[in-house]
């Protein structure tokens, strides 16, 4: 890949070994107005600091830098770059360099996040995909983290149509948790995987709530599928505030944690939405028309029963259909198939749509 001289320069400037943004941004900005006057200027030195060699900066820290990004198929993004998402100029501290494999021309189209809890009950993590499937289906690209749970549950909503983007809370090569490893091999094949720290990084616990500032800025608006009050998932949200983003929020039955924060963000001002078309709606798209997998005559009646309980134990369900509870599993296990319902725990179940 191609890179100006600019770019060059912001990408061995984060490739050296001192961790303080504003350091790194003041160099950036000393750059910026001096050109290549920069690199005879005293200040810069100051800035720098010990151990840090401007002279290195000018071959880049770089040169080597390149090489091994571009064997392991690494491109960067630079705050010099024309693919520079212009929503990240807002954010605490923009990234200087971000780092991506897969689809760049994604950052181009319209975007919306979505972000949930990792200990998302069966129900949230159903709801995640089908408004993932149904976000990129109208030509959002959606955008989320690489966690388990909400976030594994929106990228396989999503994956099908390409149209997805992660955002790592470590090196591109570090995927955190390693059961997900497989998942953004997947995303970066298919869409795109990015993050702000070089290969080589191991996500620290900081890294996750200053990652979520990304995923809140690079969306139009923010769905919350699941969320404890003091979770990763709050800090996503409150970046979304702070840049006045429309903030929708699933609705959560009282005394489950993992659902507390939504509850908590609808009474702030969020948009309550249960089916992806209110989020289409709000922002003028019609929906498209998909036929749904036809159910037979007795799954449609375990269906009506389940969706008018809201939830429903196997045995009251058994009792309402007058069946033994091992003769409904078949059906039941069809439903799930075609995305009607989900099972939670303890046998009980829930419809989806």
């Amino acid at each position: 890949m191609n890179y100006t001289k600019a770019e060059k320069f912001l990408i061995g400037l984060d490739a050296v070994p001192f961790t303080e943004y504003r350091r790194k941004a003041a160099l950036y900005r000393l750059y910026a107005e001096e050109g290549e006057g920069f690199y005879e200027d005293p200040a810069a030195a100051r800035i720098a600091g010990e151990g840090v060699s401007v002279k290195d900066l000018a071959r880049g820290a770089g040169e080597k830098t390149l090489a091994a990004l571009e064997e392991s198929g690494v491109f960067c993004i630079t705050r010099e770059s024309a693919a520079y998402p212009a929503d990240l100029e807002n954010v605490p501290c923009p990234p200087l360099v971000l780092y991506a494999k897969g689809n760049a021309e994604l950052l181009k189209c319209r975007r919306f996040s979505v972000v949930g809890s990792r200990r998302s009950i069966p129900l949230a993590l159903a709801k995640a995909e089908e408004f993932a499937a149904a976000l990129a289906g109208a030509g959002f690209a959606v955008v989320t983290g690489s966690a388990d749970g909400a976030d594994a549950a929106a990228i396989k909503g999503a994956l099908k149509s390409g149209k997805i983007v992660s955002v790592l809370a470590g090196g591109i090569d570090c995927v955190y948790p390693a059961c997900n490893a497989a998942l953004i091999r997947q995303t970066a094949e298919r869409g795109l995987v990015l993050g702000e720290y070089p290969p080589g990084t191991r996500p620290e616990r900081f890294h996750f709530p200053v990652r979520n500032r990304i995923i809140a800025a690079l969306g139009e608006g923010l769905l919350v599928v699941s969320a404890g009050r003091r979770s990763g998932t709050s800090y996503t949200a409150g970046y979304a505030e702070g840049l006045s983003k429309q903030i929708f929020a699933l609705p959560y039955n009282v005394n489950v944690p993992s659902g507390e924060g939504c509850n908590e963000y609808i009474r702030r001002g969020a948009m309550l939405t249960t089916r992806p078309e209110d989020i289409l709606e709000y922002y003028g798209i019609a929906k498209e028309k998909t036929d749904a997998p036809a159910m037979t005559e007795e799954e449609e009646r375990i269906y009506g029963i389940i969706r008018a309980a809201g939830e429903i134990h196997i045995d009251d369900l058994a009792a309402r259909t007058g069946k033994k509870a091992y003769e409904l599993t078949p059906a039941l296990g069809m439903l799930e198939i075609k995305k009607r319902i989900v099972r939670q725990a303890g046998n009980v179940y829930c419809a989806v749509q």
